[in-house]
């Protein structure tokens, strides 16, 4: 495996706008969050609003994600070829929160008219997600000029990498700062 650090900034501001993609047709309408408690994992489909590199999504009460978000805070979200380590929180209502109420407005305007309206049926609660990790799959060029890659941002560290030949089932790849805690 091949490693090189990258500007953390320049990664920052590609994924950024990569994140709006987030909720458009194709691979990007719907992403996976994936949380836990107990030893036990699940996994679900989600609309994710991003604003910044904050991601935001919303659930009832009573459902097991909730739960699991309460004891358990660290989450993995999947949306297209962008893989987010991070921390989730409750934070209200979705209505209470301006911040989200704008992003979600902006990106997706209409399904936002829908959901407003849910959201004053059912007991709703926002979830956000703050990462920790950020990577995103590459691929450039075509047939055997084809050089794929991942770019990974660790945000509490401020640090970037791109880790070529990171595909190899040959190589234990647990020490490089790329895959690191």
């Amino acid at each position: 495996m091949r490693q090189i650090e990258i500007s953390y900034d320049d990664l920052e501001h590609e994924l950024i706008n990569e994140f709006k993609k987030l909720g458009s047709p194709g691979i990007y309408q719907r992403g996976i969050l994936a949380t836990s408690a107990n030893d036990y994992v699940t996994a679900r489909r989600m609309r994710l609003i991003p604003d910044g590199l904050k991601i935001y999504c919303w659930t009832t009460r009573h459902t097991r994600k909730h739960k699991q978000i309460l004891k358990n805070p660290q989450v993995a979200l999947l949306a297209g070829f962008i893989q987010i380590d991070g921390v989730a929180s409750v934070r209200g209502h979705p209505m209470d929160n301006s911040e989200f109420l704008e992003a979600y407005k902006e990106r997706i305007p209409d399904a936002y008219e829908r959901s407003v309206d849910g959201w004053r049926r059912v007991d709703h609660v926002l979830i956000e997600v703050v990462p920790t990790r950020i990577a995103c799959f590459k691929a450039i060029g075509r047939g055997t000029s084809l050089e794929s890659y991942l770019d990974v941002l660790k945000v509490a560290q401020r640090k970037a990498y791109r880790v070529y030949e990171f595909a190899s089932m040959l190589e234990d790849h647990s020490d490089a700062p790329a895959y690191s805690e």
